[in-house]
């Protein structure tokens, strides 16, 4: 394959994959999870079919790492071309920018968000196996962990705005 073709192959996975995560981040933080808060058990329920059974989270965590990889390699396929003035360029800053952002925001979605949902899915899985209402303590642990995800994804979908106006804007730049 030339490089012609490899650049190529390379943005359209690098922008397909990048709408899906960016779009389905904002989605998830700005309007799922408020009206899963808002439904109590019954929006927890849908969450946990939406992640993990209809498994929305595999492929937004692919989406992440098919954005991030291709992303690199085509910043560092033009950094490589041009010995690195490429990067020092307001194009290549910009870019390098939205790259720090969009990769910040896949460690905070993989690690912090992954963690604390893995964490209230078990505790759900729990609470319902109990047969009977969650106690006190479990309402308190639920909360904690939903208010994280929220917080986390929030600061995910922000992350994200930013390398999405870095990517839209730095060719002008």
């Amino acid at each position: 394959m030339n490089e012609s073709t490899s650049m190529i192959v390379l943005r359209l996975i690098h922008i397909i994959s990048g709408v899906f995560w960016a779009g389905t981040a904002m989605s998830i933080a700005w309007f799922l999870l408020p009206a899963q808060s808002a439904l109590g058990q019954a929006g927890g329920a849908f969450m946990r079919e939406l992640m993990f059974r209809k498994r929305l989270r595999p492929f937004l965590l692919g989406a992440m790492g098919l954005t991030i990889l291709s992303g690199l390699a085509m910043y560092g396929r033009l950094a490589m071309v041009t010995d690195g003035t490429w990067a020092s360029s307001g194009t290549g800053m910009t870019l390098g920018i939205g790259a720090v952002a969009a990769v910040i925001a896949g460690g905070i979605g993989g690690g912090v968000v992954g963690s604390a949902a893995k964490k209230m899915m078990a505790l759900g899985d729990r609470i319902q196996a109990s047969g009977g209402p969650p106690t006190d303590e479990e309402q308190r642990q639920m909360q904690a962990l939903q208010s994280r995800i929220v917080s986390s994804f929030r600061i995910v979908a922000i992350l994200l705005v930013i390398s999405v106006a870095a990517m839209a804007s730095a060719r002008y730049l």
